[in-house]
Formats: structure tokens, C-alpha cells, sequence
């Protein structure tokens, strides 16, 4: 139940994909990221949570592994050259 004075509504819904990814989609695991997360908004005085600050908390092995299998593989698009 931590207050953080910058954090405005629907900030965490806005990065709902990013969470999903991050946490392999579990529960626990979103939990203990977003209260680290609020932990290191009051320590660096920032007081809300972003999506750069959630990639500087660890998160668990389990999501850990189940990120790797959740998040989706990126696209390398090739250019033609016409000839």
C-alpha cells in the first residue's frame, strides 16, 4: 500500500503487454516487480513507476524463464535491392 505522489491512474494498465512479457505472466512474480518498482520511485524521488524504472528490478527465475518463452520473437525484415 505504498502512495507514490507522481503516480497517476491507469499508468500500469497503459504498460499491460510490457508486464505480461516481463513477468511471464504470473501473478507473484508482477506483484514483487511492481513493489520493487515503487520501492525505487521513493528512493529516487520520482515517486511514480515507469516502464524504464520496472526494467532496472530483477525479477524472479521463474518469470525469468517464463519470459523467454511469452515474449514474442523480433522480426528482422529484409530489404530488396532492386536490381
Amino acid at each position: 500500500m505504498l502512495r507514490l505522489r507522481e503516480h497517476r491512474p491507469g499508468t500500469l494498465t497503459g504498460l499491460s503487454e510490457f508486464l505480461f512479457h516481463r513477468t511471464g505472466s504470473m501473478i507473484g512474480s508482477l506483484s514483487q516487480l511492481i513493489r520493487g518498482a515503487a520501492v525505487l520511485a521513493i528512493e529516487d524521488g520520482s515517486e511514480r513507476i515507469t516502464e524504464e524504472l520496472l526494467t532496472l528490478v530483477p525479477v524472479d527465475y521463474a518469470a525469468e524463464q517464463s519470459e523467454k518463452r511469452t515474449t514474442p520473437a523480433k522480426r528482422t525484415t529484409r530489404r530488396r535491392h532492386a536490381a
